[in-house]
């Protein structure tokens, strides 16, 4: 996958990230815990670029171990940030309804596939 094609792809799944987010924090339920879902988004973009560049070099790696530990490595660390962040922001915001990481976990989910799709097709490249 070249770097206009995975940027081009980010782009269209961020935009539909902001209107999905966006149109789910008009509903009375979800409007006071927007903050959370904006912060998700905007580490989620900063960690699929990191994982392309990453994993861009790690599938033209001589070693043949270094992209899957390299894919390993951001799902694990993913998991606990966003372990973390959804901690966080129940003990910082105070959230009147447990609903709130409903919002979050539509985002987790769509980044999620995108990362495994761009991955995949990075996995194939060779030196």
């Amino acid at each position: 996958m070249s770097q206009p094609t995975f940027y081009l792809q980010l782009l269209l799944v961020t935009a539909i990230s902001v209107g999905g987010a966006y149109l789910v924090h008009q509903l009375p339920l979800f409007a006071d815990d927007a903050l959370l879902t904006w912060i998700a988004i905007g580490i989620f973009v900063l960690l699929s670029v990191a994982m392309y560049y990453q994993g861009y070099k790690a599938a033209l790696s001589e070693n043949k171990h270094d992209f899957t530990n390299t894919f390993l490595g951001f799902l694990v660390g993913k998991l606990f940030l966003c372990g973390g962040l959804i901690i966080g922001y129940f003990y910082l915001a105070e959230p009147s309804s447990k609903l709130f990481v409903l919002p979050f976990f539509g985002v987790y989910i769509v980044y999620t596939v995108f990362e495994v799709l761009f991955m995949s097709r990075l996995g194939r490249l060779s030196t």
